[in-house]
């Protein structure tokens, strides 16, 4: 079926209507009958007026309310006539209520998230160990005030080129590409890491946790210092 073929059948049927009730019309004046089916037709070419665009009507706004959706805009709903409870009114009230659940979980999930943030920096901040929170997909290297502590630097972040092309870390490197592109699952070893920003040495335990997303992708890492 191509694109439109719905509007493109009821089109057809609407004109094979109109065409067979002149048709009619015309065989009964042949006949030299009165033309008695006059207004019943006339309500049923009505009916199918009102009932084209009432649909037509829904289908853009339907078409619309689902764009919105998908770009996670939900306070946008479908418009519901005043004075028409159709089943198309009916649809549309369901489309409604559906839209205002999203928008409440939407709100919950958004509380949610903003308070386990918090909580994660307060602890990232506040703990005594030194810990490296690496976001892979902004390849940023984030330091906690024990692990700026244990460098000796005030740098909070560093990005993975700058650690990366330091040859000193090549050890470092292959093992945390090895745990989180390859293994993703938590491995610790004692290694040596060279800050870029005065060349700052330190050897140190570390254990390095993976954070996987439901595709088993890693998104995070911790990297905890000892």
């Amino acid at each position: 079926m191509f694109k439109n073929s719905i509007a493109f059948a009821w089109l057809a049927l609407s004109i094979c209507y109109v065409t067979g009730y002149f048709l009619l019309i015309k065989e009964l004046n042949a006949a030299g009958r009165f033309d008695w089916v006059l207004w019943p037709g006339i309500l049923g070419l009505l009916i199918l007026i009102y009932i084209t665009a009432r649909l037509l009507v829904f289908e853009r706004r339907l078409k619309n309310f689902t764009k919105n959706i998908i770009a996670g805009e939900y306070r946008t709903g479908i418009k519901a006539h005043r004075f028409m409870h159709d089943e198309v009114g009916e649809l549309a009230a369901l489309l409604n209520l559906a839209a205002d659940r999203l928008r409440l979980y939407d709100a919950l999930r958004a509380e949610k998230v903003a308070i386990n943030t918090r909580a994660r920096e307060i602890m990232f901040a506040e703990t005594r160990a030194a810990v490296i929170i690496a976001d892979v997909d902004e390849r940023l290297f984030h330091f906690n005030p024990a692990a700026q502590g244990l460098f000796a630097v005030e740098q909070e972040e560093m990005t993975f080129d700058s650690i990366e092309k330091r040859p000193e870390n090549a050890a470092f490197v292959e093992f945390f590409r090895d745990t989180v592109e390859r293994e993703k699952v938590s491995r610790e070893a004692d290694l040596g890491i060279t800050i870029p920003i005065r060349a700052t040495t330190r050897g140190a335990h570390a254990l390095i946790v993976p954070i996987k997303d439901r595709e088993e992708k890693v998104r995070l890492a911790l990297i905890f210092l000892k």
